[in-house]
């Protein structure tokens, strides 16, 4: 075998390396981008049917809101139909940008970047909707009482010394443990796009 012919098999087959190392790369990536995803569902489907429940009920509001004759109360119902039909838009939109997140047409480096403005995006989102959450069940309550025809009930003191208590604790807990886990699913979800920079 000559020198030539050497040369160019040696040539040909760096080339077929480069190639599949490129193959092998774009299909690392690309199933890094499904696991991605599939991951960031764990928050996508939660946060989807949290939102229909919060539609269907600033439906029932706007529908019941003829009932409501008490001006409070009226405030109240404005202020919650507000609340459940912004929150879970905004919740979304976050988690839309998230998920939009392109892996493989982004250098890792630029991937994180965004990832990043997205994360605290995201979280500011949710903590908003933590804190108004208490506002929220507050003020919910009310209107309520008056639509269903049992306004008496919110005049017990009982009411406001144990089942709004209750109410806030166990919103207070509930939220702090789907934090915990949002926290978690972001971090994982972080810790995948770290990988590919390796």
């Amino acid at each position: 075998m000559e020198l030539e012919e050497m040369k160019s098999l040696w040539e040909e087959l760096s080339l077929k390396v480069e190639q599949q190392e490129k193959i092998q790369k774009k299909v690392l990536m690309d199933i890094t981008q499904h696991n991605y995803r599939k991951r960031l569902n764990s928050i996508r489907i939660p946060e989807l049917l949290g939102s229909i429940v919060c539609l269907g009920y600033a439906a029932y509001f706007i529908l019941s809101f003829s009932k409501l004759t008490v001006t409070i109360n009226q405030v109240f119902a404005a202020f919650d139909i507000l609340f459940l039909i912004g929150l879970p838009i905004a919740s979304l939109l976050a988690v839309r940008n998230l998920n939009q997140l392109n892996l493989v047409q982004t250098t890792p480096a630029k991937t994180l970047e965004k990832f990043a403005k997205r994360k605290i995006q995201f979280f500011r989102v949710q903590q908003f909707g933590f804190f108004l959450s208490g506002l929220f069940l507050i003020s919910v309550l009310p209107p309520l009482a008056e639509i269903s025809g049992k306004a008496d009930i919110i005049r017990q003191p009982y009411f406001w010394l144990i089942y709004v208590p209750a109410g806030l604790l166990f919103m207070f807990f509930f939220g702090r443990w789907g934090m915990r886990k949002y926290r978690k699913i972001i971090q994982d979800s972080e810790d995948m796009i770290r990988g590919l920079e390796d």
